[in-house]
């Protein structure tokens, strides 16, 4: 993800923790009871739009088919979500996961031929998760977001990456489900399998929800801004960008490659080269205050210690 949190993605780790403990303890019931208690999870946690109590739209957030769709789903979770946690907050990322778990939740029934009438149990993170990637697109769009891949075909062995913008991966994704949610209503298929509207209705949430909270902040944070000391350990972000716009034709001529990362405690930009961050340093646009991080460091480190 090209990205090093600062703080302990706790929230994050909780979710799949508890996503993991229920699909357990399922398994456990389902063995205890030679599948007998099968029937009352579908009819009490997942979500049946047709017949479902008031805690349902909640607990089938956090119940999952089997082994390979609860770890599909939580790989993603890792991902994203502990990145949107560092860059939000731990409390208003766990309100937004669960928002947008519910808004994707209502677009799959909106998005299904029965719509409140349908049978079908739904469950699953992908919808909330959904989310994190709506919000994770819109706080780093320009990110770069590393692919590995492995292919085996009898003796035929391939493996390798590939990097693609965060915009371009994301939006694809996107793309790819917004299609198939529309061939599933056009085509009235109400079975089971893949919930793409949520997928849809997830991301869409999540996109939304960040976006309306940053505008409504935005005025508290320029007036915050405005009355904070100078001196304090804030970044410009603006002069930051005219300063690496700046250095950046040097950087390429010496063959420099941007590996390190900045924070200020309260937002992390990068990568940079080193002159990059030297020149920074040397025109105030940040302070000794901030911190630095590269690849292969266990903790970050005063960005004092790059001065030349």
């Amino acid at each position: 993800m090209n990205y090093r949190t600062e703080r302990l993605p706790i929230v994050t780790f909780s979710l799949i923790g508890i996503n993991t403990l229920i699909l357990l303890i399922t398994y456990i019931c389902s063995l205890s009871t030679d599948g007998e208690s099968d029937l009352w999870v579908y009819q009490h946690l997942w979500l049946i739009p047709a017949n479902c109590s008031w805690c349902a739209p909640l607990t089938s957030m956090f119940v999952h088919e089997g082994i390979m769709h609860l770890l599909g789903n939580m790989i993603f979770l890792f991902l994203f979500g502990s990145c949107v946690e560092d860059l939000i907050g731990r409390l208003r990322f766990a309100i937004f996961y669960l928002m947008a778990g519910l808004i994707a939740e209502f677009v799959y029934i909106a998005m299904s031929p029965a719509h409140f009438h349908s049978v079908s149990p739904m469950g699953g993170a992908s919808g909330a998760i959904s989310g994190c990637m709506g919000m994770y697109l819109l706080l780093r769009a320009d990110a770069e977001i590393e692919f590995k891949y492995f292919l085996w075909l009898f003796v035929f062995v391939r493996a390798g990456e590939f990097i693609i913008p965060a915009w371009v991966a994301i939006l694809f994704w996107f793309g790819r489900d917004l299609l198939f949610a529309v061939i599933g209503l056009a085509s009235k298929s109400g079975g089971g399998g893949v919930a793409f509207g949520a997928h849809v209705g997830g991301f869409l949430g999540g996109l939304g929800l960040l976006a309306a909270y940053r505008w409504l902040a935005k005025p508290k944070e320029e007036m915050a801004e405005a009355e904070a000391d100078t001196s304090g350990p804030i970044i410009n972000t603006a002069a930051m960008l005219r300063t690496t716009r700046a250095v950046a034709r040097p950087a390429v001529e010496t063959g420099e490659t941007p590996t390190l990362f900045l924070h200020n405690g309260q937002q992390q930009t990068g990568p940079f080269t080193l002159s990059q961050v030297q020149a920074m340093l040397r025109d105030g646009v940040i302070g000794t205050e901030t911190s630095y991080w590269s690849e292969g460091m266990d903790n970050w480190q005063s960005v004092s210690d790059l001065a030349g």
